[in-house]
């Protein structure tokens, strides 16, 4: 692991995997990772193809079951937990593949994932909220097929928050957009964050990844190579030798 100076972070971890590996025949995609998630916090996971990013979330969210180790969401062990428990527990994920409605509405899209987790009264103000927090006012009634990509990620993002989760995964939220998109997402990302939602991102955009300007970890053959500000982490040679310098 690359020594790096850490940025100032909040205190108090809320998601925690210890010495997690996942073996796929011979293959560790995930190897003896230890990682931590500090509460309140934006955390970017960044690596080469093939570093265990997607594997990682994976096991996070229980869709896949890990060859040893455990995984922790605020001092409790999910590592056998069902998905849909952990979910109840605070945890969410917006995949990088786009789940979403193309024929019907905005609001229909929010309204099926809200009533779930809702009163029916509390739903349009949840869905207001939403909407405004996603820079998708006034889109309610249209129907998703018709907005651009970048807001169809957006309300991909609006519906995994329809849970209220303490803890959101976001799998490269910002691919195929545009770079005023990609700005925008930024954007969304840290106004949630400052609504007190800790997130976890993958991510492949240097751009995204340094307009967050948060806490690094960069992760290869499925551990943790270094780890910082993200100033810290673009200016490392190791870094640059095995991921950044080959962008």
């Amino acid at each position: 692991m690359s020594a790096l100076a850490e940025k100032s972070v909040p205190t108090g971890v809320i998601v925690e995997t210890r010495s997690l590996s996942k073996i796929f025949g011979g293959v560790r995609a995930v190897d003896g990772l230890d990682l931590s998630i500090q509460e309140g916090e934006i955390h970017c996971i960044i690596g080469p193809n093939g570093a265990g990013k997607s594997t990682l979330f994976k096991l996070l969210m229980g869709i896949e079951r890990p060859t040893a180790g455990a995984i922790v969401l605020d001092d409790h062990d999910i590592t056998h937990m069902a998905p849909h428990l952990r979910a109840r527990r605070g945890l969410a994920i917006k995949f990088q593949s786009m789940q979403v409605y193309q024929d019907l509405t905005v609001y229909q899209n929010l309204f099926i994932p809200l009533r779930r987790h809702h009163r029916p009264r509390e739903i349009p103000d949840r869905c207001a909220n939403l909407l405004t927090q996603l820079q998708l006012t006034d889109t309610e009634e249209r129907i998703v097929g018709d907005l651009s990509h970048g807001q169809q990620q957006w309300l991909a993002i609006g519906m995994s928050m329809a849970v209220d989760p303490k803890v959101l995964l976001l799998d490269e939220p910002t691919a195929g957009m545009s770079p005023e998109e990609t700005r925008q997402t930024a954007a969304i990302v840290r106004q949630l964050n400052e609504a007190g939602v800790t997130i976890a991102v993958i991510e492949h955009d240097m751009a995204f990844v340094r307009d967050l300007d948060t806490r690094t970890t960069v992760l290869h053959y499925g551990k943790v190579f270094a780890q910082g500000a993200f100033a810290d982490v673009e200016r490392d040679d190791d870094v640059h030798r095995i991921y950044l310098g080959k962008i």
